[in-house]
């Protein structure tokens, strides 16, 4: 019987696939947030200064 899958076949594309994986998470901007960029546009830092709740929502005496 003939094997339907080449080891080496299957690791190298596991590694391509992490390799994607990881790069991706090391351009994401939440990545350079938290390794000290802090100029990276994250929700942590779009939130309105003059929100009442920590999540940025606004006040309900504001609501239009």
């Amino acid at each position: 019987m003939k094997a339907a899958y080449h080891r080496s076949r299957v690791i190298g594309l596991l590694l391509a696939i992490l390799v994607l994986i990881m790069a991706d998470h090391l351009a994401s901007p939440t990545f350079a947030f938290n390794m000290g960029d802090g100029h990276a546009r994250t929700s942590l830092n779009q939130r309105d200064a003059s929100a009442c709740a920590p999540c940025g929502a606004p006040c309900p005496s504001t609501r239009q």
